[in-house]
């Protein structure tokens, strides 16, 4: 009789595996892979990804078995190793569309966006009827910044599949972004019919609807999405700013102190928060909160043109150049900037710097008839009566209606000499506004210029009785 000690046995058991390799497959390769299955459902991704291992280990090598690893890896955010499982599983089948559309979604994800086109490409190509590949097409055209292929894109997904929400919310944001925004309020619509707890939805749509100037519609919509997700920073932020256009300035601090409280380090809320402490009359709050805004995004442009304001005003020029001068290197020329810095040029006594910086503004927004005024004023004041007129005949052909335009240039042809085109102006500010003392009165002294005492009595009496009247209602 043979006796087996422990050692003899296991070998024998060693041998076993060996040579009959096939016979413990479904035993082992199987239940791991039905168990890498099962623990991916429940969510368990890194059990799921430790079965899934295990059964190649044990010799399920299929392009499935690679795809779903791959998958689990993304969920477990390792796109790089989810890409590799992609690739072996497009090695072992070239017509797995599923593999070229998750491929494309982790490059996605990776911000790699040409790479992920050319994926999601592939995948349509192979099953031109696979909406979910021409929805994940779109988000990476949108990243690309081509948004005429994007809503080309999530209409076709939408073609195949008309109930897909996601596809009508992200249709409808790409047009807010390209500016159709009353074409995008349709779509938030829909895909908020067809999933009323989207809270990203009514985001949206809220945001939209600020875009279009419903400051209520949007409050309404903002709203709704914090009770959906009463941790949705961005949500807070919106309806603060929709607050703060309503003039409701205190519900719009509330919302922007609970954005800040969700998330301490979003610039645009401080930047926001210090704008409306500067416009309730805190300036030195309003410059700490637009501080914070350019300590936490040293690049945000406007944080600075908000705090250079906020410097000029409490007086201090030098401080406010220094920040427009930031704002514009970092987003380049500004008609807007330009003239807030020419302002302070002019303040500090640097009238060369002040005529270049209003010039400047002029040839970038010739027909913005805020800064056509400020260099009517800005000329007048330094005694360039033709350049103010030049101006202001401009502002005149920009804002034909405006009393006080015609007013001013009146003023300034008086000023020049030229009484008989003054008189002209005068009497059309008068047309356009009756009641203005003001335009009498400076035509009277046109009057008298010219000789005509009669009428510049009149003008002057005329003058005095609005004024009068002025003063007694107010």
């Amino acid at each position: 009789m043979r006796v087996f000690t422990k050692s003899t046995l296991l070998a024998c058991l060693l041998l076993v595996f060996l040579i009959f390799p096939g016979e413990i497959r479904p035993q082992y390769a199987e239940d791991f892979y039905e168990n890498a299955k099962l623990a991916y459902r429940a969510g368990e991704y890194s059990k799921s990804l430790d079965y899934f291992t295990k059964a190649m280990k044990a010799g399920i090598s299929t392009a499935e078995v690679y795809f779903r690893r791959g998958l689990t890896l993304e969920k477990l955010g390792d796109t790089t190793r989810a890409i590799e499982d992609y690739n072996k599983a497009i090695q072992l089948d070239p017509q797995m569309e599923t593999a070229y559309n998750n491929r494309g979604s982790a490059y996605y994800r990776q911000g790699s966006f040409d790479q992920a086109i050319k994926d999601y490409s592939k995948a349509i190509q192979l099953n031109p009827s696979y909406s979910l590949a021409y929805y994940n097409r779109g988000n990476a055209y949108y990243g690309k910044g081509d948004l005429d292929q994007s809503i080309g894109d999530f209409t076709k997904s939408l073609e195949l599949d008309p109930t897909d929400p996601d596809s009508f919310n992200n249709r409808g944001w790409a047009l807010v972004q390209k500016g159709e925004i009353s074409k995008a309020i349709p779509d938030f619509n829909r895909s908020i019919e067809l999933n009323p707890d989207s809270s990203l939805a009514y985001y949206n749509r809220g945001a939209a609807l600020l875009k279009l100037g419903d400051k209520n519609g949007a409050i309404s919509d903002l709203t709704r999405a914090i009770e959906l997700n009463p941790k949705y920073e961005l949500a807070f932020f919106q309806r603060g700013n929709a607050h703060f256009r309503n003039n409701d300035l205190e519900q719009a601090l509330n919302d922007y102190n609970q954005a800040a409280h969700l998330n301490p380090n979003h610039p645009d809320v401080y930047n926001n928060r210090g704008w409306l402490y500067f416009s309730k009359g805190n300036v030195a709050q309003g410059i700490r909160d637009a501080s914070k805004a350019i300590s936490l995004n040293p690049d945000l442009a406007r944080a600075y043109t908000n705090r250079g304001w906020m410097f000029r005003s409490s007086g201090d020029c030098v401080k406010a150049i220094g920040d427009f001068s930031k704002a514009l290197e970092l987003e380049g020329s500004s008609a807007t900037v330009l003239t807030y810095r020419g302002r302070c040029y002019l303040e500090t006594g640097d009238k060369k710097k002040a005529e270049l910086d209003f010039q400047e503004a002029y040839n970038l927004d010739p027909n913005n008839p805020e800064i056509v005024v400020v260099l009517a004023e800005t000329n007048q004041e330094l005694g360039n009566y033709d350049l103010a007129i030049n101006y202001l005949e401009k502002l005149v052909s920009i804002k034909p209606d405006d009393p006080l335009a015609y007013r001013n240039l009146g003023v300034v042809l008086a000023k020049r000499g030229k009484f008989v085109d003054a008189r002209q102006a005068l009497s059309k500010s008068i047309e356009l506004d009756p009641k203005n003392s003001d335009s009498y009165f400076n035509r009277g002294i046109v009057y008298e210029f010219l000789g005509d005492m009669s009428r510049a009595s009149a003008d002057f009496t005329k003058a005095r009785k609005l004024a009068s009247a002025k003063n007694s209602v107010s």
